[in-house]
């Protein structure tokens, strides 16, 4: 009997933690980097999720000239970045693979360190 008791008392433990209680910066301050370079943490995320749409000479019209090749570019619009990652979810858009929590918990840990680029271009 007691042992019923504590694995329920367990899985409903578990079950309240699966249902998205807290930020994952609450749950799992350990997820993404505490200090992210834009050189080591935030330039593979770019180059991943965003860049093959998102170049010069990616796709003509309305994407043509968001550049994220850079740390400047990434800077420069950055408040596009904040919009459609974070406000709104429309990117990546349907079909693509969307960031992870870590990915989102890095670009955001590094814009509070003021979106500094180092000595990267």
């Amino acid at each position: 009997m007691r042992t019923t008791l504590i694995i329920t008392l367990w899985l409903a433990m578990a079950w309240t933690g699966c249902a998205g209680e807290g930020t994952l910066e609450e749950v799992d301050p350990d997820a993404a980097p505490q200090t992210p370079t834009y050189a080591e943490h935030i330039a593979p995320i770019m180059k991943h999720r965003c860049t093959a749409c998102h170049a010069p000479d990616a796709q003509p019209g309305e994407v043509e000239g968001y550049g994220y090749e850079t740390c400047d570019k990434v800077v420069l619009y950055w408040q596009s970045i904040e919009d459609t990652v974070f406000k709104v979810s429309s990117m990546p858009p349907a079909g693509a693979e969307r960031l992870t929590s870590s990915e989102k918990l890095t670009l955001r840990r590094w814009e509070r360190q003021g979106l500094d680029c180092g000595n990267s271009p």
